[in-house]
């Protein structure tokens, strides 16, 4: 079974266009690029060294280096 051959569709997209469902794919392209996000066992999910912090302008993604504490 190959899990990542829907990787960057997104699930019950009835309601965004086309344009919409390619512009969510690069976001989760990039979000990957930049080791925010990971793909496991089908799923998107937050990275193991990644935390979140609630910012006025929205979440905002903060790296943990466990041996240095966190930036």
């Amino acid at each position: 079974m190959d899990l990542n051959r829907d990787k960057y569709y997104v699930e019950h997209s009835d309601l965004l266009t086309e344009a919409e469902k390619i512009q969510m794919a690069k976001d989760l392209l990039e979000l990957e690029r930049q080791g925010i996000l990971e793909y496991r066992d089908g799923r998107w999910g937050l990275a193991v060294d990644v935390e979140t912090k609630d910012t006025p302008s929205g979440p905002r993604a903060r790296f943990v280096n466990k041996q240095e504490g966190s930036n």
